[in-house]
């Protein structure tokens, strides 16, 4: 047994296994996941949108499913790590030829900042950023509380977040941002953020999630 095994012991965060060190998940709980391609997806069907890639390591379904849900509503915040890891593997991979300037995150309102008591993609923007050396910022604010998204229809999502987001002062100016959230699901929450960036002066405006809905790509 490695020794790293004795001294920092490690368990899988969904079922409570002991797991190796250099693992993130046990056997069986990283079977069900299914993995999303190692590729750029649109954003939009736009096709003048120049600033609508985005990319993802997993499907929003089975496993992965199970432990966003609980990362974000059961406090499960031991899952940030594995699943920000799997992004900043997926982002190192995908955008290989991107420089970023800065890591940022989609924000939360501060009614359900508090009622929450943590912002998921925050954690998650996090470890993207401390794995590929890139600085993470709050770039974003998001200046009125709105319906949760989930709860709502394919139209009423595209108009929630109308002027929900505003750039803060750590924008800086033709530069080249990775926004990261939890799921991308119609996708109205990346582009109202990404749209308050480049109308801030931002250049490039680049999209991470954990995971995507099945929906996004034909072959599933």
């Amino acid at each position: 047994m490695n020794v790293l095994d004795c001294l920092y012991p490690r368990v899988c965060p969904v079922c409570g296994k002991r797991i190796p060190i250099t693992s993130s998940f046990c056997a069986c709980c990283s079977q069900p996941i299914k993995h999303a391609p190692c590729e750029l997806f649109p954003l939009t069907d736009d096709p003048l949108d120049n600033f609508d890639c985005f990319a993802a390591p997993y499907y929003y379904d089975g496993i992965i499913r199970q432990q966003l849900l609980a990362f974000k509503f059961q406090n499960k915040t031991s899952l940030a790590k594995p699943l920000g890891l799997a992004m900043a593997e997926h982002a190192a991979a995908v955008f290989c030829t991107v420089s970023f300037d800065c890591v940022t995150f989609v924000p939360m309102s501060e009614d359900d900042l508090r009622e929450r008591s943590f912002n998921q993609s925050a954690l998650l923007a996090q470890w993207v950023a401390q794995t590929n050396f890139i600085q993470c910022s709050a770039l974003l604010q998001k200046v009125k509380t709105t319906p949760k998204q989930h709860t709502l229809s394919v139209n009423e999502r595209m108009q929630n977040l109308d002027q929900a987001f505003q750039p803060t002062d750590l924008v800086q100016t033709g530069s080249t941002v990775l926004l990261c959230d939890d799921i991308k699901t119609t996708g109205t929450t990346l582009r109202r953020c990404r749209d308050a960036l480049l109308n801030a002066g931002v250049k490039e405006v680049y999209c991470l999630t954990c995971a995507m809905s099945a929906y996004d790509s034909l072959d599933f």
